[in-house]
């Protein structure tokens, strides 16, 4: 089968992009070709929305993250991908939080869920983390393109409440938009993704707090290393982490209205976790298996 992926760049680490990374790779693992626009391919598989009009005769599938929700973008941000929605042969929403949102303002659509996924790999640690991982009781870890959606603040808050002197929490990604005076607190910034699983690998627990968020490929990530996930309730996080974390429930219930998502709710932090062993099992991950369940909706007749 000859696959197009459109409005996907394979050298970018964003969320997006680092998974269709996986998912192309996987595909040409398995056997079958990714090809650029120009050559002839049965699939034309865009990421959100498309950078090109698909070419006669292929099956036109749109890979939705989500959709604008904020009222003043809700419009303009969306014509695009609406135009999409509206005209492809199937929709593949990557949370069911997702399809239920799309679904609510824009109608029902012939389509399916599947969640990301990852190769698990065990990386190799080098000896700094293993010293790190050594001289600390437990190591906590955030990771963002940091904006208030991702509420760093609330991660290192409930941090601060449940950490000990020797524990630590490594804060990944870029922009950062809190920042404390507390040497337990690393602002790591950008690190290459290697280096994310390696942190991920000897941490304890990943704190991700993230208001409305749709499918987190840095939870994806972490639970591939066996790190467990502490969670806001709301969003489609929960869907990817199933019983390998613990949810701190919102205190409002979001019924897919518009609203500014960049000013989420006030979150009540628990004082205390039972922040016990927890065998994450991370098998629904398998990229393996993500591209057999894309297979499936491909080789799907119209």
């Amino acid at each position: 089968m000859r696959i197009h992926f459109s409005n996907v760049n394979f050298s970018s680490s964003s969320g997006p992009n680092a998974f269709a990374y996986r998912l192309a790779n996987e595909l040409a693992i398995q056997g079958h070709e990714i090809v650029n626009y120009a050559s002839g391919y049965d699939i034309f598989l865009c990421f959100i929305e498309p950078t090109n009009r698909p070419h006669e005769g292929s099956k036109f599938i749109q890979r939705l993250d989500g959709i604008w929700f904020k009222p003043e973008q809700f419009d303009s941000h969306n014509k695009m991908i609406k135009l999409a929605y509206d005209n492809c042969d199937h929709v593949i929403w990557q949370s069911d939080f997702d399809k239920k949102m799309t679904e609510r303002w824009w109608g029902t659509a012939r389509g399916t869920v599947i969640g990301n996924g990852i190769k698990i790999v065990s990386p190799e640690i080098s000896n700094q983390l293993k010293d790190i991982r050594k001289k600390h009781d437990k190591i906590f870890v955030c990771a963002a393109s940091w904006h208030r959606q991702k509420r760093l603040k609330e991660n290192i808050l409930l941090f601060q409440k449940l950490a000990k002197d020797n524990d630590i929490l490594f804060v990944l990604g870029e922009n950062p938009d809190y920042r404390v005076n507390d040497k337990r607190v690393l602002y790591v910034g950008n690190v290459h993704p290697q280096v994310c699983l390696q942190i991920y690998s000897i941490a304890d627990w990943m704190i991700h707090l993230a208001w409305l968020d749709h499918c987190p490929n840095v939870t994806v990530e972490a639970m591939s290393q066996l790190c467990p996930i502490i969670y806001s309730s709301s969003g489609g996080t929960g869907e990817i982490v199933k019983e390998n974390g613990i949810a701190i429930l919102e205190s409002i219930d979001y019924k897919f209205e518009l609203c500014d998502y960049d000013n989420p709710p006030e979150l009540d932090l628990p004082d205390n976790l039972d922040l016990l062993n927890i065998d994450v099992d991370s098998s629904h991950l398998k990229i393996e298996a993500i591209a057999q369940k894309y297979l499936e909706v491909f080789n799907e007749k119209i």
